[in-house]
Order: structure tokens, then C-alpha cells, then sequence
């Protein structure tokens, strides 16, 4: 079972940001902590930071079907996620830069890992997630995810 170091503080950074306002993290003895060091995520004692600062649009969820799943029902399990898609990013940008290529091995196994990360993570969550929410959103980035892995000219450097 996992835990959160606390609830979300941020701010509303118009139009769709939210910046924390103070670190929140999530620690689960179940982390593929290989996979997530392997594109430069720092997992001491199998638990994740996102710092203060750090920014996030909660969940990527449909404006048209938030009647249904709202970004603020999966909030936490989401900031963590959008880390560790950041952080893949980051891997994919730097070793096309350094290296000349990625090994789609690696990136393959740390969008496995953080899906794996967001699922538990939301299954942790206290106010409880029912159970088809938790599946619409684990579902919905397994398959639509590759995505948002891809780099973007936003990304802050690691």
C-alpha cells in the first residue's frame, strides 16, 4: 500500500496550469524504481516528489466529459504521473541530443512503470476513486499516452 506526504497546495496559473505551492509525493514499495532510474527519475526509498514549483494540469481529461471523470478526482495520482512523463521526455530529448538515439526499450519500460505508478497511485487515494474511475483513467493513458511522452519545446531541461 502506498502513501502521499500530504494533500495539494498550489496555485491556479491560468489558463490550464497549477503550480505547487508546496512538494507532494507519493511512496510505494511496489515502484519499478529500475525503470524510472533508468530515464533519471530520483525514487529514494521507492517514493516520487513532484517539488515545489513544480507545474502540472492535473489530469488531461476532456472538457466534455468531466461530468463524468473530473481532473480534480484524480488530481494527486495525475501531478505524480505528469512527472514521470515529463521526466521520459526529458530522457527521450536528451540522448536524441547526446546520443543519437534512444533505446525504445528503456522509454517503453518507464511509460509501462509510470501507468503502473498512476494506477496504484490512485487506487491509494484518500478520499477513496471508485473503482471505474480508476479504470477509465489507467485505460485511457495505456493507450493514448505515447503522446504525451513525446518531447515538447517547453520541456525544462533535467
Amino acid at each position: 500500500m502506498g502513501i502521499y506526504n500530504n494533500k495539494i497546495q498550489s496555485e491556479y496559473n491560468p489558463p490550464k496550469q497549477w503550480i505547487l505551492t508546496r512538494a507532494l509525493s507519493y511512496q510505494n514499495d511496489k515502484i519499478d524504481i529500475g525503470a524510472l532510474k533508468d530515464i533519471g527519475v530520483n525514487a529514494a526509498g521507492n517514493k516520487i516528489t513532484c517539488k515545489k514549483g513544480f507545474k502540472t494540469d492535473l489530469a488531461s481529461v476532456p472538457r466534455g466529459i468531466w461530468w463524468m471523470i473530473a481532473p480534480w478526482d484524480i488530481a494527486r495520482a495525475a501531478i505524480i504521473h505528469d512527472l514521470l512523463y515529463l521526466r521520459i521526455r526529458q530522457y527521450r530529448k536528451k540522448v536524441r541530443k547526446s546520443l543519437g538515439g534512444e533505446n525504445p526499450e528503456t522509454v517503453n519500460k518507464a511509460k509501462k512503470a509510470s501507468d503502473n505508478v498512476f494506477l496504484m497511485a490512485m487506487k491509494d487515494s484518500d478520499p477513496k476513486i471508485s473503482n471505474w474511475k480508476i479504470k477509465a483513467a489507467y485505460y485511457a493513458v495505456y493507450l493514448f499516452g505515447q503522446w504525451s511522452i513525446i518531447p515538447k519545446d517547453g520541456d525544462p531541461d533535467v
